[in-house]
């Protein structure tokens, strides 16, 4: 008996085998399904437009597979849905502004595929989102200030994209906050704000290969809850705060890391660093 025959199903869970193919578009016919979870298979082709209008999901995990194609603007129809996955996976076009539908989402991955395009705006709609993963794409356009809307926000992952323009303020005043990634994305230029203090809840910052300016603010400082802090290979310049110093050592911020490296002329002086980069050579040394 196939799956397609089990009309009153509600969950289908094949996450991590091995199973090739296509996804079978005949299950969309079970109109009670609310949980397809088939992340971790070898699954190919394109995600049957059907799928996209298929309001009674509320969770659509098709992560790690190598699927193609783009996500339908009917995207929009799926107002009951909470989770939506399509990590990994070689998905391209442009994330369709029909998102901001759904009101529910709560967990966001679209990370490592060939999405390109802006960062739609409407995505700030979607104001249960607690992880927004978007990095290893080649989003463009700036990061939209819409996205501070977002206050139950945890985890923000838009690295290795080809964005640009400066961070918006509303991106510093996350209640939740505990990931801040943008790495690897030299597009993006400005200054770190002073705003970014009240962060209280953050534990790993990475500004790495950015085209950032100015100065380490001493409102770093303030995150005693941070763990993790890259600020190298950037345009940064001064010395690290001795507020943030203050905060190193064993279970506290044990990995910090800025362009103090060649110590007779750093761009950015740090006695208390983890880690000290060269920005001309790019590479860093391990100091403990």
């Amino acid at each position: 008996m196939e799956i397609k025959e089990l009309p009153f199903l509600q969950s289908i869970s094949l996450s991590y085998n091995e199973f090739t193919g296509t996804l079978p578009a005949e299950w969309v016919t079970m109109k009670h399904l609310l949980n397809l979870e088939v992340h971790g298979n070898m699954l190919t082709g394109t995600i049957a437009e059907k799928f996209w209008s298929s309001n009674s999901l509320q969770n659509f995990n098709v992560g790690e597979n190598l699927l193609s194609g783009t996500i339908s603007s009917l995207i929009g129809l799926l107002t009951n849905l909470k989770g939506l996955h399509t990590f990994e996976n070689m998905l391209s076009g442009s994330i369709p502004s029909e998102i901001g539908n759904l009101v529910f989402l709560a967990y966001n991955r679209h990370n490592n595929n060939k999405f390109n395009g802006t960062i739609p705006t409407e995505i700030g709609k979607l104001s249960l989102v607690q992880e927004l993963w978007l990095q290893q794409n080649t989003f463009s356009g700036t990061i939209p200030s819409e996205i501070g809307f977002m206050q139950d926000l945890t985890d923000i992952r838009l690295d290795t994209n080809n964005l640009t323009g400066t961070i918006p303020d509303e991106l510093y005043a996350f209640r939740f906050l505990s990931r801040f990634y943008i790495f690897d994305t030299p597009g993006v230029t400005g200054t770190i704000s002073t705003l970014i203090g009240q962060l209280t809840k953050l534990e790993d910052l990475r500004f790495r290969r950015i085209g950032l300016t100015g100065t380490i603010p001493t409102e770093i400082g303030l995150l005693t809850g941070l763990r993790l802090g890259w600020f190298h290979l950037t345009q940064l310049a001064g010395s690290m705060p001795t507020q943030v110093c203050a905060n190193v050592g064993p279970g506290l911020l044990e990995y910090l890391q800025t362009d103090c490296n060649p110590v007779d002329a750093p761009a950015v002086s740090c006695e208390c660093c983890s880690a000290c980069c060269d920005r001309q050579s790019q590479s860093c040394l391990i100091l403990n």
